[in-house]
């Protein structure tokens, strides 16, 4: 109970509601039962002493004989008995007190004189019943000049009469206003607190990061007001968490992009280093062989023509890797229309001679006037480095197709030569920088192992795409590239 008591805003203002409407309904009956006799005897004794006075004043204009009417009247109309004594006591008039007053066992009566009238009170403490308020008043009759008195009875045994019956009914009238008060007690609370219960309810859930829920609350008083800022609350802190969760998806990827960049950028310089290292060692190893003429390093001149080679496969990785480094900057492209009929022609005749050692066949199926945009030097190193991989991956004799078509708005590009295979394994891996499918990783058969991957740099910045697959011939690369028209930039 006293942990339903912490914890209930509903129970705490029923019993506090409770508790109030029966202390004030106990006091008010208190009240009621303990002032309402006093009220009575002043309210009572404030009429009659008005009356009194006026009724003295009409008594001064009759005689003894023809005041009995008068007397009637007031008695009736008021309905007091009124006595008339004489200045010896003796009764004149209207009623005899000792038929009013009981004396003895019963109760007794006395007048205390006050200015020109007389009040008295005095109650039998055995029997409040007979308490009587005696107001009196001297004057004198038209037809004599001797000084009698006006006395007006008024009991309290009416008031009394009425307070025993309050004290009578006192356990029905507690029980009736505990019952009420615990209906009417669990009536508002529930009224009140229901509102307030359900916004906690909301509130709670809110707290929970669930956002769907509503108040919908129509009312527009405080209630309604704090049920409308929950609302916007929700609404604010929904699309807070939304914005937030995107953030942290984003700020995610971007990391992970930026651990895979690094990743790739520590591969990227062990892959150099390892590349530069063999050539260099070899260049080292000839160069120390023929500076101290021994062995076959005595024939200086076979093993500088074969340093010189070595040099150049040196330079020519050097410049691959600054078109790499040109390509990570992602610069801006110097983008022109480019006919690729004529490129790749040109670019044939500067292989034209790798060609003819292999004894392989070239069978080129080109339309002309096929444009797109691009930066000339950077696409002819593209197509340059699909046609010497082409050459060099096939064995002597074979043939190489080479075509090209447009395709909804692109260019497609196929260099096909039959001969050669990949394993499925090695495809995902060949636009890989220094990956070559040759385990023996030899300079003869593989290159440098940076051309694929030049290829697939250049034909993305160019808004293209470019893959390598086996196909019924033999490997076939693609490369896709974005159409235009001459007049294009």
């Amino acid at each position: 109970m006293i942990t339903k008591l912490k914890t209930s805003l509903t129970t705490k203002i029923f019993l506090v509601t409770c508790l109030l409407l029966t202390a004030v309904c106990a006091l008010t009956y208190g009240l009621i039962a303990q002032l309402m006799p006093l009220t009575y005897t002043v309210d009572q004794e404030r009429l009659l002493a008005a009356q009194a006075e006026r009724l003295v004043k009409q008594l001064e204009e009759y005689t003894l004989a023809d005041c009995g009417p008068l007397l009637s009247q007031f008695t009736f109309q008021y309905g007091v008995p009124v006595s008339i004594q004489d200045s010896a006591g003796n009764v004149v008039g209207g009623v005899d007190p000792s038929d009013i007053i009981p004396t003895g066992e019963h109760g007794q009566w006395e007048m205390t004189p006050t200015h020109s009238s007389v009040e008295g009170i005095q109650p039998n403490k055995e029997n409040e019943d007979y308490i009587v308020h005696c107001i009196g008043t001297e004057f004198s009759f038209q037809d004599s000049s001797e000084n009698c008195q006006l006395l007006i009875f008024a009991s309290t045994r009416a008031v009394n009469q009425a307070a025993e019956a309050l004290g009578h009914i006192w356990p029905w009238l507690a029980a009736a206003i505990l019952l009420v008060s615990v209906l009417t007690s669990l009536f508002y609370a529930h009224f009140i607190t229901r509102p307030i219960v359900r916004l906690s309810g909301i509130s709670q859930k809110l707290s929970e990061l669930d956002f769907s829920w509503r108040c919908g609350e129509q009312r527009t008083d405080e209630i309604g007001t704090l049920a409308h800022n929950l609302d916007e609350l929700a609404d604010h802190l929904s699309r807070s968490m939304q914005e937030l969760q995107t953030a942290n998806a984003a700020l995610q990827k971007d990391v992970e992009r930026e651990q895979q960049l690094e990743q790739a950028q520590r591969d990227f310089f062990s892959a150099v280093s390892h590349e530069l290292k063999t050539p260099i060692t070899v260049l080292k190893g000839q160069l120390g062989g023929m500076l101290d003429g021994i062995g076959v390093y005595a024939d200086r001149d076979k093993y500088l023509a074969r340093s010189l080679t070595v040099a150049n496969q040196m330079e020519s990785l050097v410049q691959e890797l600054l078109t790499v480094s040109r390509m990570e900057r992602g610069g801006e492209l110097s983008m022109i229309p480019v006919e690729l009929t004529a490129l790749i022609r040109n670019c044939l005749q500067n292989y034209d001679e790798l060609f003819q050692q292999k004894e392989q066949t070239v069978i080129v199926d080109l339309p002309s006037g096929i444009w797109s945009a691009g930066d000339p030097a950077l696409l002819k190193k593209a197509l340059g480095n699909l046609l010497s991989n082409a050459a060099l991956h096939s064995p002597e004799g074979i043939k190489i197709w080479i075509s090209a078509c447009r395709k909804e708005g692109s260019i497609i590009l196929n260099v096909e030569n039959e001969g050669a295979h990949i394993a499925p394994e090695q495809l995902p891996h060949l636009f890989e920088p220094f990956f070559r499918s040759d385990p023996s990783r030899s300079r003869q058969t593989g290159g440098s192992g940076l051309g694929l991957y030049l290829v697939q740099k250049i034909v993305e910045q160019h808004g293209g795409s470019c893959q390598i697959q086996n196909s019924e011939r033999g490997v076939c690369a693609t490369l896709i590239l974005p159409s235009s028209t001459q007049t294009t930039y």
